[in-house]
């Protein structure tokens, strides 16, 4: 964000005592007028997405180096120490704008949806939530470590789970399964602390639901992720349709990619390959993953060198 009006630009979101003042400035200040309140409100959104970005980058870092202690501890530090005070403060300024009397003059989709959105979070706010959110959040970081943690040993080299999903596009079948089976057991040595996590969350979600009033987390989670044009009733509608009308006609594409593939039954190793049994598409060798990167760096910048930049970044 180089274009800012209210956020310096040397300001340091991991650092409470810049970031407190700053929302305290947003609170104090006086509103006179629609003119007022909507420039109260860039630069309120200027606050918050400065944090997010902070946030999103931390949170990228993490996931994509799971293994790097001093990665963690920045996400973590800014996890327990910044957001629990931050929310709080976001909350003020949320109600600041809702009971401005100067609101109804802002006018158009754009505020309306503001609107909609900012009542339901200050209505689902619960103080008490606070520390228990960072907790879901730091469950969701170990999730995300023992997930980054898993190689598969497969036919004398470590593979990623991901990097193991080529093997079902090959036409051999035993080696389709070998490798599924390899995968397979490789998660189930990390099921129990999995399901231990699980159940931690499944515990912290419940009381964050009930702290908020709600008969469970998918009443609370509806809200929060702003559902407003359909419900849950009408998910479960839509899945039995699913079930009624779109099932059925998968189960015959699986008798005909069976008899194509010339095999008594399907198994789940048999779902990737190609059914006419043609070798697997192969944009660029395992030698060549630089090259194709730079390639595809270049596309980026004939379309647009800010997202080459991007790309890189």
């Amino acid at each position: 964000m180089a274009n800012r009006k209210f956020i310096d630009l040397d300001f340091n979101p991991a650092d409470l005592a810049q970031v407190i003042p700053v929302h305290q400035l947003l609170l104090d200040r006086p509103i006179h007028s629609a003119v007022e309140l909507e420039r109260w409100l860039l630069d309120a959104s200027e606050l918050s997405s400065v944090l997010d970005e902070y946030a999103n980058r931390r949170y990228i870092e993490k996931s994509c180096h799971t293994e790097d202690a001093a990665i963690e501890a920045r996400f973590l530090q800014y996890v327990e120490e910044v957001e629990p005070k931050v929310k709080p403060l976001f909350f003020q300024l949320q109600k600041k704008y809702l009971a401005s009397p100067f609101r109804g003059q802002l006018t158009g989709r754009r505020y309306e949806m503001l609107e909609r959105k900012w009542r339901s979070e200050v209505e689902l706010f619960r103080e008490e939530n606070v520390p228990l959110e960072t907790e879901v959040t730091k469950l969701g970081n170990e999730y995300d470590k023992i997930s980054g943690a898993m190689m598969v040993n497969f036919e004398g080299r470590e593979y990623t789970p991901q990097q193991m999903a080529r093997f079902q596009e090959k036409n051999d079948r035993p080696l389709r399964q070998r490798a599924w089976e390899a995968a397979s057991r490789r998660r189930m040595i990390d099921a129990e602390p999995i399901e231990i996590i699980f159940d931690r969350m499944l515990g912290l979600r419940t009381q964050i639901a009930r702290n908020a009033g709600l008969d469970g987390f998918r009443s609370y989670i509806w809200k929060s992720y702003k559902r407003f044009d359909y419900t849950p009733e009408q998910c479960l509608r839509f899945a039995d349709a699913i079930a009624e009308s779109v099932v059925p006609l998968v189960k015959e594409l699986d008798r005909q990619r069976c008899a194509e593939l010339g095999i008594a039954a399907l198994r789940p190793w048999d779902l990737a390959v190609d059914a006419k049994n043609r070798p697997p598409l192969e944009p660029f060798k395992e030698n060549q993953i630089g090259e194709f990167v730079e390639k595809t760096r270049l596309i980026f910048d004939r379309l647009s060198p800010a997202l080459a930049e991007d790309f890189d970044s």
